[in-house]
């Protein structure tokens, strides 16, 4: 009876960091997934929300109409994708600056310098998710609830390490602060031309610092011939 010969040793298929590598199928959804979330962000930015259909999405992608539903419920639900994406990219920005800076100036510009920023990259979005009375409106409104999370909780660290005083509730603050941040920018982002981006980012910075007050020593006058509206 001959012996059972040895099996032969199969190559490794485990990458440099010891981990297999993903299957081409698993690749090929993941590019999927990312060719409708590009064909619906530049639907939305062109229709806005109510003129495109799933339909579109998957056809402005290459793919037919059931390729889409492999992926997305409709296509609010490919949009909130969306957001969650732009809300977690502008929440990682501030993160970063708070974790840098301790200066509150210098924290409170570069803060609004990003969500400037932001408004100009995102303003197709901002538009569509801060409209108000949308269907499309409850997204932007759980987007910025998650934000207020974020700013609540970094001003309770910058209280407990010393950089800020504990004089305001936190999360009221948090509030108020996300409310204006959305209002001013989705205004901003309609129409652009309402005012220029460097008053918009000095006048998020001072009203945090100084709320409707001058800083001290300087004196605000409106331009001459210009009267109070």
């Amino acid at each position: 009876m001959n012996p059972t010969p040895p099996r032969k040793s199969q190559p490794s298929r485990a990458g440099s960091d010891g981990k297999a590598p993903a299957s081409p199928r698993i690749n090929r959804s993941a590019a999927t997934r990312t060719k409708l979330l590009e064909a619906g962000r530049d639907l939305f930015a062109e229709h806005g929300p109510y003129e495109v259909t799933s339909h579109a999405i998957a056809a402005r992608a290459g793919f037919a109409s059931g390729t889409f539903y492999l992926h997305f419920k409709d296509k609010l639900a490919l949009l909130s994708e969306l957001a969650e994406e732009a809300a977690s990219e502008l929440e990682n920005r501030l993160r970063i600056l708070a974790d840098d800076e301790t200066d509150p100036y210098i924290i409170m510009k570069t803060q609004a310098e990003v969500l400037v920023g932001f408004a100009e990259d995102q303003r197709a979005l901002l538009r569509i998710l801060f409209h108000p009375g949308s269907e499309v409106a409850r997204i932007g409104s759980g987007i910025l609830e998650r934000l207020a999370e974020g700013v609540s909780r970094r001003r309770r660290e910058a209280v407990a390490t010393g950089l800020a005083q504990d004089c305001f509730d936190s999360d009221v603050l948090a509030q108020a602060i996300v409310g204006m941040w959305a209002h001013v920018l989705a205004w901003w982002a309609e129409a652009p031309s309402r005012a220029h981006r460097d008053a918009i980012v000095e006048t998020l910075t001072h009203f945090q610092l100084h709320g409707n007050r001058a800083e001290t020593g300087i004196v605000c006058r409106l331009p001459e011939g210009e009267t109070p509206r």
